[in-house]
């Protein structure tokens, strides 16, 4: 091999530096893992014991992140006011939001796993449910098809828009102003109505606390139940859809994996009715 000099060179070990780095690119594109982009996922900025929580991984939160990666894409989670959520899977800022019931309403702008025209229950985040608790001592009360005894309104967290109109139909004066599941109880406790509809698992976690033990007694019927799922915003089902059901698949094979979750143990033994309610 001739003695290279000067320019020679230089352009020499510059062929040799750009085929080298060439190699090294190409070597990283294969070794890496391929991320095809990212779910961003809406979760309520109130905790939704175990689904989801604002400040750390739920369960719905952990199915959907296995799932979302299994499938080769990230996953981010945002904690917003619910109506928050909602509004911005409608405008396509967020690819989803966890924990909604697959209510008529939110069908003009999300999708939901189906199965044979019905909501795919064995795709679902899991179920929640609805039950009615009232001040130890109280009167009032709710069978399973009627509320009896009510001095006040019933009370229920704001943004459950199903769960409105059926206590519309049913004549039942009711007061959703309470944007936490705390502000209800104390709503309660003061006397600002004669029951309250909360999710069970919150309910639970509040009867735990001092400020509240002692003072109120769950109804052996709940008011209802409905599975909850990852609602997609259309626009990405609509551009996606066979990833979209691979995810939802993934997550129905994870939560069945898994078991089911353990319910409060006032509600042992308690039929519950099929009410979609809402903001879930």
């Amino acid at each position: 091999m001739p003695y290279l000099v000067g320019s020679e060179l230089s352009r020499f070990i510059e062929r040799i530096w750009l085929h080298l780095t060439g190699l090294l690119c190409m070597l990283v594109f294969l070794v890496a893992p391929v991320q095809a982009g990212t779910f961003s996922v809406c979760v309520s900025d109130e905790a939704f014991p175990p689904f989801t929580f604002p400040s750390r991984e739920g369960d719905s939160q952990r199915l959907i992140r296995l799932a979302v990666e299994h499938h080769g894409w990230g996953v981010e989670f945002v904690a917003l006011p619910w109506r928050r959520c909602l509004a911005g899977v409608e405008q396509g800022s967020f690819s989803a939001v966890a924990g909604v019931a697959a209510t008529p309403e939110y069908l003009a702008f999300m999708a939901f796993p189906n199965s044979s025209g019905q909501p795919d229950q064995r795709r679902a985040l899991g179920i929640t449910r609805l039950v009615v608790y009232r001040p130890l001592g109280s009167l009032a009360g709710w069978d399973g098809q009627r509320f009896t005894g009510l001095a006040k309104p019933v009370l229920y967290l704001s943004g459950r828009t199903t769960l409105k109109a059926l206590l519309a139909r049913m004549g039942i004066p009711a007061i959703d102003t309470a944007r936490a599941s705390s502000q209800l109880a104390h709503m309660l406790f003061k006397g600002r109505g004669s029951l309250a509809i909360d999710h069970d698992y919150q309910v639970a976690q509040l009867f735990a606390l001092p400020e509240f033990q002692g003072r109120f007694e769950v109804l052996p019927v709940p008011f209802g139940e409905a599975p909850i799922f990852l609602g997609v915003g259309l626009r990405l089902y609509d551009r996606r859809p066979r990833l979209v059901e691979a995810v939802w698949d993934e997550i129905g094979v994870l939560r069945h994996a898994a078991g089911p979750l353990v319910r409060p143990h006032w509600q042992s033994g308690s039929p519950a009715h099929p009410v979609a309610h809402g903001r879930r």
